[in-house]
């Protein structure tokens, strides 16, 4: 029983080691989606900026201001679309991750209540032997 409990332990230990991997993993997963978020973030400030300078040119009269202002709008405005790709392709792999990490966390869980349900028996053996022994050398001793 004892070997028994020792392979199951050991095995305990495996599962909480890839839960922790699968967690880490997951961590790693939403840090992706929170940098491409604060970088859509950046980019959506950019086309606000750029708009600015773009009205103020055009009351300045500046045709080469409004120009410069147009391009760095239309650039803000890609890099925010291929960013929102990125986030979305970052959304599933965050979603993948989390789906592992809970599998991974219920395997674990599994596998801690099949230990404690071994070491308990285990307790229960133990105890009926050592009852089983102290009832024998009391028979033992009456019998003197």
């Amino acid at each position: 029983m004892h070997v028994r409990l020792a392979a199951l332990k050991r095995l305990m230990s495996l599962y909480g080691n890839i839960e922790e991997m699968h967690s880490a993993t997951l961590e790693r997963a939403m840090l992706a989606v929170q940098e491409a978020e604060q970088a859509i973030g950046v980019e959506v400030e950019q086309v606000r900026s750029s708009s600015s300078h773009g009205r103020d040119a055009l009351v300045a009269g500046d045709p080469l201001g409004v120009a410069l202002a147009r391009t760095q709008r239309e650039i803000a405005e890609w890099r925010q679309q291929r960013l929102q790709e990125i986030r979305l392709e970052r959304q599933m792999l965050k979603d993948e991750a989390r789906k592992q990490y809970l599998a991974s966390r219920m395997q674990s869980e599994q596998m801690k209540y099949v230990v404690d349900n071994v070491t308990a028996q285990a307790e229960v053996e133990a105890g009926r032997k050592m009852q089983a022994a102290l009832d024998d050398r009391f028979l033992a001793r009456q019998r003197w």
